[in-house]
């Protein structure tokens, strides 16, 4: 079995570069979730599966510079982008560990207000051990807010005109994450996930983001590469076909009809710890 927080993705540099791409269109549900949650400026929060920027820059903008972010990864070629992206924010500090290895002790505070976490339970084999750790790292009352999402092909990444190839992708990344033992279903049932780890669901919802087609076309070419080492393992697609989506991809990328590219439907889950 792998390690109950692999991210099947990968770290390469590709990868790297398509999870800065999709923080930065995020920043602005991060912000929203955060004034639903009522994370404020002075809260010490964490960034669990934080990937080389994930929400550390919207969430050093909740707290100020009298709160505390912590970004918790995995991946040290990850951390070591996060370093140079925000070298300018010094009360954003970084820890190299698997989610399931970390500790209050570890993070240094005695217990966080709040976590967050993004496209980071999609790839989790069993939830339930990992939202049991959030629940230890947060303080009584503290809060988790978690943006996942659904593993339904019928709400696959989409784009004006379609593209067949996007919801291939996104089949791929789904039969990858699933070929490494993930539970792939957190977006859909957050609400079973989250009570059975003793949460309060506060909130939830759904919504879609929309790139810029040069961005929205690159982020399945670079996931469909990044992916290659788990889709050949598993023979979950021959290199005609991968060869083929890619080129489908491109030729898209390149018209300039396109009006909107979206991401998969994404759910925001809001629970409170009792």
């Amino acid at each position: 079995m792998p390690s109950p927080t692999h991210y099947t993705l990968g770290a390469t540099d590709a990868e790297l570069r398509r999870l800065v791409s999709i923080a930065s269109h995020e920043e602005d549900r991060v912000l929203d979730a955060c004034r639903r949650a009522g994370v404020a400026e002075g809260a010490t929060v964490a960034d669990l599966g934080c990937g080389p920027l994930g929400a550390l820059g919207a969430l050093a903008r909740v707290v100020g510079s009298s709160g505390t972010v912590i970004g918790v990864d995995a991946s040290a070629e990850a951390l070591d982008k996060a370093r140079l992206l925000l070298a300018e924010r010094p009360h954003v500090r970084l820890v190299h560990s698997d989610v399931l290895a970390i500790s209050p002790e570890r993070l240094g505070v005695p217990a966080l207000d709040a976590v967050y976490c993004r496209l980071m339970l999609l790839h989790q084999p069993n939830p339930a051990r990992v939202l049991a750790r959030m629940a230890s790292l947060l303080r009584p009352g503290g809060v988790l807010i978690a943006h996942e999402p659904s593993d339904d092909l019928l709400h696959a990444p989409a784009s004006e005109p379609s593209s067949p190839a996007m919801t291939r992708v996104w089949e791929l990344v789904l039969a990858a994450a699933r070929s490494r033992g993930a539970r792939t279903d957190f977006g859909r049932r957050g609400r079973t996930h989250l009570e059975a780890a003793g949460f309060h669901v506060e909130h939830h919802h759904a919504y879609a983001v929309h790139y810029p087609p040069h961005i929205g076309y690159e982020i399945p070419r670079i996931a469909l590469a990044s992916l290659r080492p788990v889709l050949d393992e598993h023979r979950l697609a021959t290199p005609a076909e991968l060869a083929q989506l890619d080129t489908d991809l491109r030729h898209m990328q390149e018209r300039d009809d396109v009006q909107w590219v979206s991401s998969p439907l994404m759910f925001e889950w809001i629970g409170r710890k009792g």
